[in-house]
């Protein structure tokens, strides 16, 4: 059976800030992550990221791209049969409350910018995700050309 997720890397309009959520379950519980959820059956990974951001922030999204998608290999245990599929988006920065997910807070780059972070779902992952993102969109430079 596979299993579809969409995370969603929500930045402030100014990109030097991030929206993350400490979530309060499974996987990752206590850590920092990007907002997300699974994707429905017939739903793509836009619509997947503007429904899941929705319902758990109530921001509506501008523009969502999509960054990437990981195919976890099916010897992988843990993620096996999972596609993860990367978005981003840029909005204006909301108060947003807290609700069973988890804890929410617009954190500055450099936040997710280290890797040993223990509070941080994931291998370091948000933080390459983020590099990416910010480079694509000419935010800041952090690979050569």
């Amino acid at each position: 059976m596979n299993k579809n997720y969409v995370v969603i890397m929500l930045f402030n309009k100014q990109g030097n800030k991030i929206l993350l959520v400490k979530r309060n379950k499974k996987p990752y519980p206590n850590c920092w992550n990007g907002i997300g959820g699974k994707i429905e059956e017939n739903e793509t990974p836009i619509e997947a990221a503007k429904r899941e951001c929705k319902e758990e922030t109530n921001i509506c999204l501008n523009n969502p791209k999509l960054l990437v998608t990981y195919q976890y290999p099916e010897s992988n245990i843990r993620n096996s049969n999972t596609t993860l599929n990367v978005l981003y988006d840029f909005v204006e920065e909301v108060n947003v409350k807290d609700n069973e997910e988890g804890h929410y807070e617009w954190k500055n780059i450099d936040f997710v910018m280290d890797i040993y972070h223990k509070e941080i779902a994931g291998l370091s992952n948000l933080n390459q995700f983020v590099k990416e993102i910010l480079d694509l969109e000419n935010i800041k430079k952090f690979y050569d050309k």
